[in-house]
């Protein structure tokens, strides 16, 4: 799934290790232009991401198809990503 504006998803992180880390991955295999990057430490999103998603946790990622919650999670659709 690609939207009008290119991206495939919306990434929700924090200042934390776990968001900056995904970043970087995401940045390594060359996959940042294709997610949106939302910093909601930054935005005073997290009440947003609570009333919309049910949970103001992050690293968060928001596709057409889904909604990735976790680490791991996101790193295996990066991954998938990064094969197709």
């Amino acid at each position: 799934m690609v939207r009008e504006n290119g991206n495939v998803g919306v990434l929700f992180v924090d200042g934390s290790e776990e968001s900056k880390r995904l970043l970087a991955k995401l940045a390594e295999n060359g996959l940042s232009g294709l997610i949106e990057v939302v910093d909601v430490s930054k935005n005073s999103l997290r009440g947003w991401l609570l009333l919309e998603y049910g949970t103001s946790e992050v690293p968060l990622l928001v596709t057409e198809k889904g909604v990735l919650s976790g680490s791991k999670s996101i790193e295996e659709y990066i991954n998938k990503l990064r094969k197709s």
